[in-house]
C-alpha cells in the first residue's frame, strides 16, 4: 500500500504544525503528504516550508476547502488516499491500525474511524459511543451499508477517512462552490455505489471543536441544509439508492431543526420543517411545533414528557 495524505489549510498558521506534526509522528510513516495551502494571508505557507522535503507544498488562490482537497487527490501518487485538516490531528497508530485493517479486508474501497471531540481545554469525548454503532458491526469491523451507519450515528468523519484512489474516478471529487458539508456530500456519493466500508471503533484522531472561522460555524444558513438535502434526494433515486438515503436525510433534518431552535433560529427551523413535511415523522413535528409555538413554557413541558416516555 502506498498512502498519500492531504491536508489543505487556510490561514491555519497557529494549528497546520499540530496537524503535520501528527502525521509525521506516525508508527506506519505515510508515503507522502501533500499540504494545500489554500490562498491564505496568514504565515500558514512559511510554517509549511519549514518541514522542507518531509511535507510537499501547494499554493493555489483562494478557492475553498473542495478545490483544495481536490489538487492534493489529482497531485497523489498514492493508491490510498487520507484526509486530515489542518486544525485537527491524528495519534500516532492511525495509519498502522488502517493499513493492517485493509489488509484484513482487502475487498474494502474506503474506511474510517471512531475519534475524539475537544472543546478548548476540556478532556477529549469519544465521537461514537452508540450502542446501534455496536449492534451493526456484530463484533466485526465492517458496516455492509454506510447509509445505515450514517443512521445509527456512527457518521464518517473527515480526519480519519481512508478512500482507494480509483474510487474517486468514479463518483467523482469534492464539489468546489459547497459552502459546508462537502466532505458529506462525497461520503453519500461513494455510498451509493461503494455501500460497505471499514471501521475502526478505537479512537484514532482528534477532532478539535473551537477553532475560530471553521466553515461548521460560519456557514450554518439554511439554504446549505435545504442544497444538501435536496441535492442528495436525486443523486440517491439517479443511483437507485433514494429508499436508504431517505433515513439519512430525516436524521440530517432533525439534527439542523434541533440545532437552529437551540440557537433560537425559530424561522429556520420553520422553513426546514415546512419543506421536508414528507421526510419528517410526526410525532418529531408535533414535538418541535410545540417547542416553537410556545417558546417560554413549550421546551421544559415536551423535555419533560419526553423524559418519561423513556423511563416507561
Amino acid at each position: 500500500m502506498k498512502i498519500s495524505v492531504v491536508i489543505p489549510a487556510y490561514n491555519a498558521a497557529q494549528t497546520v504544525g499540530r496537524a503535520i506534526d501528527s502525521v509525521l509522528a506516525q508508527t506506519r510513516p505515510a508515503d507522502e503528504v501533500f499540504v494545500i495551502d489554500d490562498g491564505s494571508s496568514d504565515g500558514t505557507a512559511e510554517v509549511i516550508r519549514s518541514y522542507g522535503d518531509k511535507v510537499t507544498l501547494i499554493q493555489q488562490q483562494n478557492a475553498g476547502v473542495s478545490v483544495a482537497r481536490n489538487a492534493g487527490i489529482e497531485a497523489a501518487t498514492g493508491d490510498w488516499i487520507a484526509f486530515l485538516d489542518s486544525d485537527d490531528e491524528w495519534l500516532p497508530e492511525k495509519l498502522q491500525c488502517q493499513t493492517e485493517h485493509l489488509q484484513r479486508n482487502p475487498d474494502l474501497a474506503w474506511t474510517y474511524a471512531n475519534l475524539y471531540k475537544k472543546e478548548g481545554q476540556d478532556e477529549c469525548v469519544e465521537a461514537h459511543t452508540s450502542p446501534r454503532t455496536a449492534k451493526l458491526l456484530a463484533g466485526g469491523e465492517i458496516f455492509d451499508d454506510y447509509l445505515e451507519a450514517f443512521v445509527n450515528q456512527a457518521f464518517a468523519w473527515t480526519g480519519t477517512v481512508m478512500v482507494r484512489r480509483d474510487i474517486f474516478d468514479t463518483v467523482g471529487d469534492f464539489k468546489p462552490g459547497m459552502k459546508r458539508a462537502q466532505d458529506t456530500d462525497v461520503w453519500f456519493r461513494i455510498a451509493y455505489q461503494f455501500p460497505k466500508v471499514g471501521y475502526i471503533s478505537t479512537p484514532l484522531a482528534i477532532y478539535h471543536m473551537d477553532t475560530p472561522g471553521s466553515s461548521i460555524k460560519i456557514n450554518d444558513q439554511v439554504d446549505v441544509a435545504v442544497t444538501l438535502i435536496e441535492r442528495h434526494l436525486e443523486l440517491s433515486k439517479q443511483a437507485n439508492r433514494q429508499d436508504a438515503f431517505r433515513p439519512c436525510a430525516t436524521a440530517k433534518l432533525q439534527q439542523y431543526i434541533r440545532q437552529y431552535l437551540s440557537e433560537s433560529r425559530r424561522c429556520d427551523a420553520m422553513q426546514l420543517m415546512g419543506r421536508f413535511k414528507d421526510l419528517l415523522p410526526a410525532r418529531f413535528l408535533r414535538e418541535m411545533y410545540f417547542r416553537i409555538c410556545l417558546p417560554g413554557i413549550g421546551p421544559m413541558i415536551a423535555d419533560f414528557y419526553l423524559g418519561r416516555k423513556r423511563k416507561q
